[in-house]
């Protein structure tokens, strides 16, 4: 009996011990992420990122426990390698981070000439779909862990109007040059075509291409026969936004905006 408390104890501890180094030594460490999940390429962009220096967890929620779950997943042939990352705001914000985006809100975009304020778009509804950090920065690129998504951007503001409209119109994101620009071997000035009441899209006919559409087939790449929610809107933005943090393009085709279509006379107003 003795033989057997020692040969437990030991036992115990050793698992302890073990426990202990796997969840503060060997879990928390980003190049170990790899070995269950196929997530190389996302580990690469972050290893090249300006976010290289701040471990996977101080942002993703995964927990051991739910590591130890996916063991026996696994081995039950359920286990979902695909990366479905969660962010939440309160991981972003936190102290060190980018905790005063909501106080100094407004950032430059220099090289688009737009101005983009964090606060309305974070602590507003907009178009009835409450927004994450991870609504817009959702790109992964070389040198950049998260990106800013310009195509998310083009969704909320140009999807359901016409192609040579935008929702909150074309000055909510970027004024007309002050400069006079050439157009056809001759100087226009968008500030004297304002002044006489020449209206956007009487010259830029078309912004946009696309119309932002969700195939229903796209539902399948998650689901197995369970599109009975598909027109319904508000619930599914709900779930798939606001609570499971889905891409908007992960379900959403794209809209390219720029200068689609041109009108063939442009009045050149002095």
């Amino acid at each position: 009996m003795k033989k057997l408390i020692i040969f437990l104890l030991i036992f115990t501890a050793l698992g302890i011990g073990l426990y202990y180094y796997t969840a503060t030594v060997v879990f928390p460490s980003p190049e170990n992420c790899k070995i269950c999940h196929f997530i190389t390429p996302f580990y690469n962009k972050w290893k090249a990122s300006t976010h290289n220096k701040v471990p996977c967890l101080k942002c993703h929620v995964y927990k051991i426990e739910k590591a130890v779950a996916a063991q026996f997943l696994f081995l039950a042939g359920s286990y979902n390698p695909r990366p479905l990352s969660n962010v939440p705001d309160k991981n972003c914000l936190q102290s060190g981070c980018h905790d005063k985006r909501l106080v100094e809100s407004k950032v430059q975009f220099t090289k688009l000439g737009i101005t983009f304020d964090h606060k309305p778009h974070f602590v507003e509804m907009k178009r009835g779909i409450t927004l994450h950090c991870r609504s817009c920065h959702s790109d992964i690129v070389q040198g950049e862990h998260l990106k800013v998504s310009m195509n998310v951007c083009f969704l909320c503001h140009f999807m359901g109007v016409p192609h040579d409209q935008a929702v909150t119109g074309c000055p909510s994101c970027h004024a007309a040059p002050k400069q006079d620009i050439m157009v056809r071997g001759s100087a226009f000035s968008h500030s004297a075509a304002l002044k006489a009441g020449t209206g956007c899209n009487q010259c830029h006919m078309e912004v946009t291409r696309g119309d932002g559409s969700v195939p229903k087939d796209k539902c399948y790449f998650c689901h197995v026969e369970r599109t009975e929610k598909y027109a319904d809107v508000k619930f599914v933005h709900e779930k798939h936004v606001k609570e499971k943090q889905i891409d908007c393009l992960w379900c959403h085709e794209k809209i390219i905006h720029g200068k689609v279509k041109m009108a063939e006379h442009i009045p050149m107003a002095k």
